[in-house]
Formats: C-alpha cells, sequence, structure tokens
C-alpha cells in the first residue's frame, strides 16, 4: 500500500459537513485515496470508544486503532457498500480485539505457572474455563484446549483445580470439602499449574499438541 503511512487516526480536524460516505468510498475506489482521512475523521472517536471497552489501556488502544484503520485502508477496494460503513468497520475492529485479546491471554498462561507473587491469581487466564455467555464464543478456543489439558491431570490434581477454577472456591474451602491441610491443597495446585505449562507450552508456541488428539 503506497501511501499507508499517510492514515493517521489522531490529529485530524473533525469537518462536520463531510460528504456522504458513499461517495466517499466511491472516489476511494476509483483512485482518491486521500479521501479516506475524511473516513478516519468521522469515525475514530467511535472506534477508539469501542476498542477501549475492550482493552482499557489508552496508548494500546490508539496502537489498535490504527492498526484497524490501515486494515480497513487495505480492504475498502472491495467494499461492496452493502451494509454501513460503521458496521463494516465495527467487524474489523471486534475482530482485531479479539486477536489481541487472545495473544494477551496466551502469554499470561505462560507467565502464571512461574507463580510469580506480581500476578494476582484472580487474572490467571483459567480462570477463562468458567462458563461464558454465548457472544463471547470467539475466545473460548484457549478454555477448550485448558479444559482437554486439565484432563490429563492426575486425579488429585485435577479435582482441586476443577474446584478452584470451575467452582471458584478458594483454598480454605477446597480443604475444608476435602478433608486435606491447605498446605496440600496449595501443593496439588502448584504441581497442577506446572504440568499445564507443560501440556500447553506447543500450543501457545503455535506447535502441535500431540497430547490432545484422543483428549
Amino acid at each position: 500500500m503506497a501511501k499507508s503511512n499517510r492514515i493517521s487516526v489522531v490529529d485530524l480536524p473533525f469537518d462536520p459537513n463531510t460528504i456522504d460516505e458513499y461517495a466517499l468510498i466511491d472516489r476511494f475506489q476509483c483512485g482518491e485515496r486521500d479521501v479516506f482521512n475524511e473516513l478516519i475523521v468521522r469515525y475514530q472517536g467511535r472506534i477508539y470508544s469501542l476498542v477501549y471497552k475492550h482493552v482499557p489501556n489508552p496508548e494500546t488502544a490508539k496502537d489498535l486503532c490504527q492498526e484497524i484503520f490501515i486494515k480497513a485502508y487495505q480492504a475498502l477496494p472491495s467494499f461492496k457498500q452493502e451494509s454501513a460503513f460503521y458496521s463494516w468497520i465495527y467487524r474489523i475492529a471486534i475482530n482485531r480485539c479479539i486477536d489481541f485479546i487472545r495473544q494477551q491471554n496466551r502469554k499470561r498462561t505462560i507467565s502464571f505457572d512461574e507463580l510469580n507473587p506480581a500476578i494476582p491469581e484472580n487474572e490467571l487466564i483459567f480462570n477463562d474455563l468458567r462458563p461464558r455467555p454465548p457472544d463471547q464464543a470467539e475466545s473460548s478456543e484457549l478454555g477448550q484446549i485448558i479444559g482437554k489439558a486439565v484432563r490429563q491431570l492426575p486425579p488429585g490434581q485435577q479435582r482441586v483445580f476443577n474446584l478452584r477454577y470451575h467452582e471458584g472456591l478458594q483454598l480454605k474451602e477446597i480443604a475444608a470439602r476435602l478433608d486435606r491441610s491447605e498446605g496440600t491443597i496449595k501443593a496439588h495446585l502448584h504441581h497442577a499449574h506446572r504440568r499445564l505449562q507443560t501440556l500447553l507450552r506447543p500450543y501457545l508456541q503455535n506447535e502441535p499438541l500431540e497430547w490432545a488428539v484422543n483428549a
């Protein structure tokens, strides 16, 4: 894309008298690529607000918006104008947010297993094993893989893991239910974390999961 460096998501003045977006798209598809900046002016605020709801970090949200508009710029020549431009770019934005969150979740899965005390337990990716509403189904792939990995754990570790992350019990509650010491429960959970990191490492590195074939 010869002129992608001319796309800017910020510092563009808002013009309330912008012409019809379909006329802008027609001009863009006829070769007037500079008119894309007018579409950015119209929609950058809404797209930023959308992204920020899913990725509440101002700088990261700004970077993602830049990527979203560049992707829209690249795809706009094939836009059929069968829907509103905002509906079209909204889907691009949501898909990019989902991809970003998946990437962050994969990184978090690696880091938690080192039992780094700087990472609160309630932020571990294992919490994604809990039931999700239908509109979050796109993000369930990692949860399914983790579910298969959990079934590879020894029975004691598996039971403790499920009580902690499926039922949301605290360690002292698990200890009481299983009639074990809290130290024993911590040990089971620690070994489960270690085993799961080993099982999940190939997936996180985009390599085949040989153990998951018949899981």
